[in-house]
């Protein structure tokens, strides 16, 4: 087993944690003021929401040898949280995905390659009940502490996310405390996370959970008029596959007058069980503008490629709102990519309209010499009706180079979604 580059967050992290504690007022034994005078109270006053999201999702590949896989699916969600007593709250929020009509379609990459769905695509939307989020929290002026499963959606979700777009979602089983330093324009957000509760389900063969030992720090400064600064450690150490994956970054976004810029900069190193490394570096640009009503954005991002051996990979991202709707690099290619996107997006009559194109190409020429990755176009419509959301989305990837594996791919959903 390959010795662990990691500082011990019991060493490195525990004195900024206790700082943020300070900074806060907080201490062991210290009495925080509360909403509420006794426990039962706490628990009366509680609030309870109901959700549903009914979708239709279409998926066409062409290689594959059925037509389209279908499905409509239903996710129910009850969530409950209490008041707070002296600072402390409990959350629990419960998920379930029923599959109401459909062909049979895999769920996952694992479910496709075990030969019961042939010529079938993937529909990663698995059904059961699960506990999507549990947790005991305690607050105390600007700082919040939580221990157990809970959502984490950082920045634009480009490293930590839920991937909220699935039925499934995505949580984390972790600790974390957010704090605000008001005076300083800044806010702090640590977590250790210990499981990674992904959207395939408990009872998928390869792809339930990541057992992990990750420690997540992302620190927002917010006092320049121009925009955010953010600095961020991800460091990220699976247990299953003994691979240790840590990045750190810098990233800038604003908007003035109509205008609006986002940069990025991150770098990578991987760690595998036998001691070999790679690393990989990230670059991001937008720059979007507000024009007649409507607002355009350019920009490129480049996962790339270190000699062609290992792509910079984001396993906790919310990837599918990244490089295409269709989701063909969930998971970086070795070569990497590189992604030049245009998009326009407007509102008319309360209706929200998007349409996105994208050009791939890989950052390294694969050993083919190729390195045309495809292209995709996709289209969104969406408008609030009260409590209800509809939405039309439609995304068609056009595949590059054959030495690359893919195919041509669309992709067609209709959702419905509503709250009580």
């Amino acid at each position: 087993m390959a010795t662990s580059k990691h500082i011990a967050p019991t060493t490195a992290l525990t004195p900024l944690i206790a700082g943020i504690l300070l900074a806060s007022g907080l201490a062991v034994g210290a009495e925080g003021s509360s909403e509420h005078q006794t426990i039962a109270s706490a628990v009366k006053g509680g609030s309870a929401k109901l959700y549903f999201r009914l979708r239709h999702e279409e998926v066409d590949v062409d290689n594959l040898s059925e037509d389209e896989a279908r499905a409509l699916t239903l996710r129910t969600r009850l969530n409950y949280s209490t008041g707070r007593y002296q600072g402390l709250g409990v959350s629990v929020e419960m998920d379930n995905i029923t599959e109401i009509d459909g062909d049979n379609y895999p769920t996952s990459p694992a479910l496709k390659n075990s030969g019961n769905f042939p010529g079938r695509a993937i529909i990663a939307d698995p059904e059961g009940t699960e506990v999507n989020q549990a947790y005991i929290s305690y607050k105390q002026g600007e700082t919040e502490a939580r221990y157990g499963r809970q959502r984490i959606n950082l920045d634009n979700q480009r490293f930590v996310g839920g991937v909220g777009f699935r039925q499934n979602e995505q949580t984390y089983d972790a600790f974390s405390i957010a704090h605000e330093i008001t005076a300083a324009d800044t806010n702090i957000y640590y977590a250790h996370v210990n499981n990674v509760n992904r959207i395939f389900g408990e009872d998928d063969p390869a792809l339930s959970d990541t057992d992990s030992s990750t420690e997540i720090l992302n620190i927002n400064y917010s006092g320049l008029e121009a925009g955010d600064f953010i600095f961020y450690s991800y460091l990220l150490d699976q247990k299953l596959s003994d691979t240790q994956l840590d990045t750190y970054g810098l990233r800038f976004s604003g908007k003035s007058n109509g205008l609006g810029y986002q940069a990025e900069y991150a770098t990578q190193e991987r760690e595998l069980p036998n001691g070999n490394e790679a690393d990989a570096d990230y670059i991001f640009l937008e720059g979007s503008v507000d024009l007649a009503g409507a607002t355009f954005a350019l920009g490129f991002e480049n996962l790339q490629s270190d000699e062609g051996d290992f792509g910079f990979s984001t396993p906790l991202a919310t990837g599918h709102k990244f490089q295409g709707w269709t989701d063909q690099f969930l998971l970086t290619p070795n070569e990497g990519i590189q992604d030049i996107y245009l998009s326009v997006g407007a509102k008319f009559d309360g209706i929200k309209l998007l349409a996105v194109y994208h050009d791939f190409q890989s950052d390294k020429d694969n050993l083919s010499g190729d390195d045309d990755l495809g292209s995709e176009i996709g289209f969104l419509a969406s408008k609030k009706i009260g409590e209800y959301k509809l939405s039309l989305k439609y995304a068609n990837y056009d595949a590059g180079d054959d030495s690359f594996n893919k195919s041509d791919t669309e992709k067609l959903w209709l959702t419905v979604s509503g709250a009580f």
